[in-house]
């Protein structure tokens, strides 16, 4: 069995602790009798012998619960947990289920809060990029409450494991060379020193993101306790935000609301220069550039996505990375050719997080959909559709005016919207890319050349 607990000698005291947990279901020691603060001998020659079980019960319940419980910073935890394997093999198999009892009380209680460390270690390391031995290593360092990074560990293997890194907590470290996570003694922070450019990445993310409006400091430091903050660039600027919230409030109260500029022209070159310069949201704050429409200005069919990713964000180009190859491949298997139709997004700028060394994308809010809603407006009107197609749901509930259900709604036609005389919605490339299975994968592929097929072939009425 692996390993599970805190410290490295805290990791070795836990496989005796269950070695000898067994040894003693088997002698029938009662719990009382067990000395769990002395090793190896944790029972006296006086311990009596009661109901000894030669094969004793052990449930994958009671195993998920120790699991968490060995982390706490406790030392009566083994106790505990021999108290309950002891009780639900003499006393009542399922007494993990009596949520009233006092034991299983106590365990339930340090379990969600070791799971909670495990949440927070998961969304506050912060990795730096290291030079060790040569070799490009990615390193954090992290304070648990909990003794419970070989817990937290295998979630970043599955995040990063295209890269070697390294976290660091007083207690424990993890490593990762590409091939095995290994674990070794930790160290204090003093001894971590390491600084990285991207920290002003995470800085400027996080200025972007805090509103003043809904500042609640208590609920603010329970989300992000104060003691992960030293570990956490971010952290720097937050006094200075919290003292800059009144002004910022006043400030908000008093700026207008943003509109987006759109000029009234037909011209499609015109409105596509006056979208680089829109400040109607904060998104062009933090993009490269507008990602305006393109395609065939006369098409009978619109095909409106979602917004920009990384690679049309820094190309300029619609549709450029992965979902548009896909989109593409979509065209081709309906038999249209992608240069016929008119293609564009409901959110014209990339809107991203930080995590690593890439810009992960984020999902627009309905400010953001709303600030560019006028963009997508001018484009229809522009182009004059005769049928539209969103994929998604941010293109969904911008054309649709409501949050929309693709798994219901797909491969219907609306015949009363606003925008044109048939509307549809499909699914977005991107879902088909992060399908859980190649037979959804497929599924969702034909689905979407079925969509488009059948759209371009029920056009409705032309729009005068």
């Amino acid at each position: 069995m692996n390993s599970i607990g805190g410290s490295f000698e805290n990791a070795m005291k836990f496989d005796q602790w269950r070695s000898q947990a067994r040894l003693l279901l088997q002698q029938g020691v009662a719990p009382a009798h067990a000395n769990w603060a002395q090793t190896p001998s944790l029972f006296t020659d006086a311990a009596p012998s009661l109901k000894p079980l030669n094969s004793p019960v052990v449930t994958a319940d009671f195993i998920d619960l120790a699991q968490l419980v060995s982390c706490v910073r406790d030392p009566d935890r083994w106790s505990l947990l021999y108290r309950l394997i002891y009780r639900m093999n003499h006393e009542n198999k399922n007494l993990l289920k009596v949520s009233a009892d006092e034991d299983v009380r106590k365990a339930d209680v340090w379990a969600k809060s070791v799971s909670r460390d495990i949440h927070k270690m998961h969304a506050f390391v912060r990795f730096k990029k290291a030079e060790i031995n040569g070799r490009e290593t990615y390193v954090a360092w992290h304070k648990p409450e909990h003794q419970c990074l070989e817990l937290a560990a295998p979630f970043f293997v599955r995040r990063f494991g295209d890269k070697p890194w390294s976290i660091f907590t007083p207690d424990l470290s993890a490593h990762w060379n590409l091939e095995e996570l290994s674990f070794s003694k930790g160290i204090p922070q003093n001894e971590f020193e390491h600084s990285d450019s991207f920290d002003e990445v995470w800085t400027t993310y996080y200025k972007s993101i805090f509103n003043p409006a809904r500042l609640k400091i208590k609920m603010m430091k329970t989300e992000m306790p104060v003691k992960y903050w030293s570990s956490m660039p971010e952290s720097a600027i937050i006094q200075e935000l919290i003292r800059e919230t009144p002004k910022r409030l006043q400030n908000m109260a008093e700026a207008p609301r943003f509109l987006a500029e759109v000029p009234e022209t037909n011209d499609w070159q015109v409105l596509r220069e006056a979208a680089k310069s829109c400040k109607a949201c904060p998104l062009a704050g933090h993009a490269t550039q507008t990602v305006f429409g393109e395609g065939n200005l006369n098409a009978n069919l619109m095909i409106v996505g979602e917004q920009p990713g990384d690679e049309e964000d820094k190309s300029g180009k619609i549709f450029a990375g992965p979902a548009g190859h896909i989109l593409s491949q979509a065209l081709e298997h309906a038999g249209i050719d992608r240069e016929s139709v008119y293609i564009t997004n409901a959110v014209k700028h990339f809107k991203w997080i930080p995590q690593e060394k890439e810009r992960i994308h984020k999902k627009a809010n309905g400010r953001e959909m709303q600030a560019c809603k006028p963009w997508l407006e001018a484009e229809i009107a522009r182009v004059q559709p005769k049928a539209i197609l969103a994929l998604g749901i941010t293109a969904g509930t911008a054309l649709y005016g409501r949050l929309v259900n693709i798994q219901k709604e797909r491969g219907q036609f609306n015949h009363e919207s606003p925008f044109a005389p048939t509307l549809s919605i499909s699914w977005h490339p991107a879902a088909i890319l992060r399908a859980p299975t190649p037979e959804q994968y497929a599924k969702r592929m034909e689905e979407l050349v079925s969509d488009i097929r059948k759209l371009n072939r029920v056009p409705g009425p032309k729009i005068l």
